[in-house]
């Protein structure tokens, strides 16, 4: 057997790096934000399909609202809300009861569902609606997240992109700052799928209980008219379907003698409450 006199030469520029340090660190970070957005995507997929397998009764109780109510009036009004949304409830639902809190120090008009069958009203979202119907739409909607199991989805999505923030070192390196945005892009597209999801869900829901869905859109028109979309941001970041095209969602969903059905007003009593506490304020 013949060895070789010699180490044999290498080719030249083996071990070189290329001529501009910075293609390397583009090639690197390219792969590295690639690899967070795909696993960060991955997380959402994955958080659709394994919430509704998740036991309602695993889910944490999480309620934003107070102990108890200052007064009898809220507890009326609270009375209320949880009366008219376990009606919009189907007989055979599989969630069957969701704890309902009124927030009667809170102007905005919002309502809101969170984890273990909450769902919160506010006080301004009483005064942005001006029927029966539009105010069960909300609840309908807001039940809709919960027996979508929405809640679960996005909390199992927000452990995943904490975990990745974690792993990547979100205090310290530019690969956490890429964990964290991704996985906020992630979150705010799948809270437009959920929205338009319950939408849907909310019209059967509404034309369940009165017989058609007229007043579906009350809420959103009252945005438009109040122009409280002029601080929402859009495109990428924005988390909720716009008004507008919520709007035309709910109007094709209308049935022919939805335009001439009579709406249910609110309670002249909670109207009255509310008048009351405004001039009180």
């Amino acid at each position: 057997m013949n060895f070789p006199n010699e180490n044999p030469q290498l080719p030249e520029g083996i071990n070189n790096q290329h001529d501009n340090p910075f293609i390397d660190f583009a090639i690197m970070a390219g792969a590295l934000l690639m690899a967070v957005v795909s696993l960060s995507f991955l997380i959402g997929w994955g958080a659709v399909r394994i919430a509704p397998a998740m036991p309602f009764e695993w889910e944490p109780d999480i309620s934003l609202a107070p102990s108890g109510y200052s007064s009898e009036e809220d507890q009326r009004i609270a009375d209320y809300l949880q009366s008219l949304t376990q009606k919009l409830i189907p007989e055979d639902a599989e969630i069957s009861s969701v704890k309902v809190h009124w927030l009667p120090d809170i102007n905005a008009a919002n309502a809101f569902a969170t984890s273990g069958g909450n769902i919160h009203v506010t006080r301004g979202l009483l005064d942005a609606v001006h029927s029966e119907n539009g105010l069960a739409m909300v609840l309908a909607h807001e039940y809709a997240h919960i027996e979508l199991r929405h809640p679960v989805v996005l909390m199992l999505e927000q452990i995943g992109h904490t975990l990745i923030a974690l792993v990547t070192g979100f205090d310290n390196s530019s690969a956490g700052t890429i964990a964290q945005q991704s996985g906020l892009i992630s979150l705010m597209a799948f809270s437009r799928d959920m929205e338009r999801a319950a939408d849907a869900r909310a019209v059967v829901l509404l034309s369940n209980h009165y017989g058609h869905s007229r007043g579906s859109d009350e809420l959103f028109e009252h945005i438009l008219e109040s122009d409280n979309e002029a601080s929402h941001q859009w495109g990428l970041w924005q988390s909720h379907p716009a008004t507008k095209d919520r709007i035309k969602f709910l109007n094709s969903h209308k049935k022919g003698g939805d335009t001439h059905a009579s709406l249910r007003p609110l309670p002249s009593w909670l109207s009255e409450s509310l008048n009351s506490d405004t001039e009180t304020h």
